[in-house]
């Protein structure tokens, strides 16, 4: 069966974080399985190329006044389309806090309208500050309207359900969580990425890598594994990819210069360039502050690429990291050293740990398992 998408989101490639990357996936491979896909974003510094057979659209502004009309018009002409939601509040407009437009989706769906709406993110934590206090309070209101708009809630992460089952208790029992997949694919190569090993372990024996975006949160502990580590093994490399890795690198080096040779980075790269950095490392060292989840793409993309990752247990892990055993679980940055020194001295259970990586990306977080959930019909949700 053909359906009639229309996705909206805040963000779209190539200036973008991981929901603008996974609203494209999902579009193009919503249309690669024939349906038609609609794509709405607000004004961005550079437009999306949409791939053939899927149309973007630029709302007139951050989902205020102009865009309800645009959306409007559009969906009274196609009344047996779905309009699929990707939410993150604090990008919603209205820095934060639009509940105008969540009640307009809510207007929406009573009126008939197939809303369903992904949370991403349910809303922000509490902080002093007397702004901060009214865009958290803003934002449970809009998700309790949202929760009140469709019976078609998915979630990134199954820890969500306790953050929002007390604004809508029925509509999150019947939530499906849709873990986010890599925006990595693997790449085939073995001669381009033993070119891309030589590069970067340099007379090492071992080779670390971390993929992310290195904020103010990860950054902290990341430096501090990196540190302990390289200090600890001279025979120990670490490449760190993605968007700021560079300036990370160089900020650890300037206090650390006898790392210099052994600890590079590659600032950002495209999607091949981090396939390949990534499997040219024995292991991942992902430390996040509040834990592993599967909303996680850095640590996904490590698991599409069959990697054995290290990485943080936190209030926000679900059950599933340690059913599947998909990862090495550490409760702090000691342990994250720990754990790495072990792994890379032990290639038999190295290779254990990227074997259960592969087979659990493959059976639980594919780019396939969110289409199928996605094009479910209805009665399986109600």
């Amino acid at each position: 069966m053909t359906l009639r998408w229309h996705i909206l989101t805040p963000e779209l490639p190539p200036d973008c974080g991981g929901v603008g990357d996974y609203t494209a996936q999902v579009a193009e491979a919503l249309a690669q399985s024939g349906d038609t896909v609609s794509v709405y974003s607000p004004p961005a510094r550079e437009g999306w190329t949409a791939p053939p057979g899927i149309e973007a659209v630029t709302l007139g502004d951050r989902f205020g006044a102009e865009s309800v009309r645009t959306l409007s018009s559009r969906l009274d002409r196609e009344p047996s389309s779905r309009l699929l939601v990707q939410y993150v509040p604090a990008v919603f407009g209205r820095r934060g806090s639009n509940e105008t437009f969540c009640r307009w989706l809510r207007a929406r769906g009573q009126a008939g309208t197939d809303v369903r709406v992904m949370f991403h993110e349910p809303y922000s934590y509490f902080r002093w500050r007397p702004d901060h206090v009214f865009t958290a309070v803003a934002q449970r209101a809009m998700a309790r309207i949202l929760l009140n708009a469709t019976p078609f809630v998915y979630l990134s992460t199954d820890t969500w359900r306790r953050y929002l089952s007390r604004y809508g208790s029925d509509t999150v029992r019947r939530a499906v969580t849709i873990p986010i997949p890599s925006a990595i694919p693997r790449v085939n190569g073995p001669d381009a990425i033993g070119a891309m090993r030589s590069r970067s372990i340099g007379a090492a024996t071992h080779l670390v890598g971390h993929f992310g975006s290195y904020g103010n949160h990860v950054a902290p502990m990341l430096r501090e594994a990196l540190h302990d580590l390289l200090s600890s093994d001279p025979h120990v490399a670490a490449v760190c990819t993605g968007a700021g890795s560079d300036s990370f690198v160089e900020r650890l080096l300037a206090g650390r210069p006898a790392f210099r040779g052994r600890l590079a980075g590659t600032g950002r790269a495209a999607a091949r360039d981090i396939s390949l950095h990534l499997q040219a490392c024995d292991l991942l060292i992902q430390p996040y502050p509040d834990g592993v989840t599967t909303r996680r793409t850095s640590v996904m993309a490590g698991l599409a690429n069959g990697r054995a990752v290290v990485t943080s247990e936190g209030p926000l892990t679900e059950t599933i990291w340690r059913e599947t055993g998909a990862v090495r679980l550490c409760p702090s940055v000691d342990a994250l050293v720990t754990s790495a020194r072990g792994l890379l001295s032990d290639t038999a259970a190295r290779a254990a740990l990227e074997a259960r990586a592969s087979a659990t990306y493959a059976s639980r977080f594919d780019l396939r398992h969110t289409i199928d959930a996605l094009r479910t019909p209805a009665p399986a949700y109600v």
